[in-house]
């Protein structure tokens, strides 16, 4: 028997440098993947675990910035309803803020029946903001311009 040779050209052989670079970047690849899904596995702000209250919530107090307040609280006490220990007197002046704004929408519009509902729930929050009652006057006054015209 006679044994035919190829002559179909023979693949060149991959040196041992390019192998071992193959090797590791496949290993860093699949570390920065599963690196990857372990974050947004473990991602804190996941929304059902959001709740109301951290040290940026007395700063926004603090300074005045009612807006971001009423932001924070919409997006995380109001979708939830749930409060951070020790941070219920600001959600109490973030409720506050949100009524007193309300009110002196429906004042304007001349809807009295809403205003006083929004007047109630203004004066339930007026009894929990505890060491903050001193954002009520400031609120109020931020708010009157609003409430004088006709």
């Amino acid at each position: 028997m006679t044994r035919y040779k190829s002559t179909a050209p023979r693949k060149p052989k991959k040196s041992k440098v390019l192998i071992f670079l193959n090797i590791v970047i496949g290993i860093l690849s699949a570390a920065v993947v599963f690196g990857l899904i372990g974050f947004f596995m473990s991602s804190g702000d996941n929304y059902y675990n959001r709740k109301f209250g951290d040290s940026s919530v007395s700063r926004d107090i603090e300074n005045g910035e009612y807006a971001d307040l009423l932001d924070m609280y919409y997006r995380d006490w109001g979708v939830l309803g749930m409060v951070n220990s020790g941070y219920e007197e600001s959600a109490a002046v973030a409720k506050y803020a949100q009524a007193a704004l309300r009110e002196s929408a429906y004042r304007m519009e001349g809807d009295t029946e809403r205003a006083d509902r929004q007047k109630a729930i203004m004066d339930e929050a007026a009894s929990e903001v505890g060491i903050y009652e001193p954002e009520i006057s400031r609120i109020s006054e931020i708010l009157s311009p609003a409430r004088t015209v006709p």
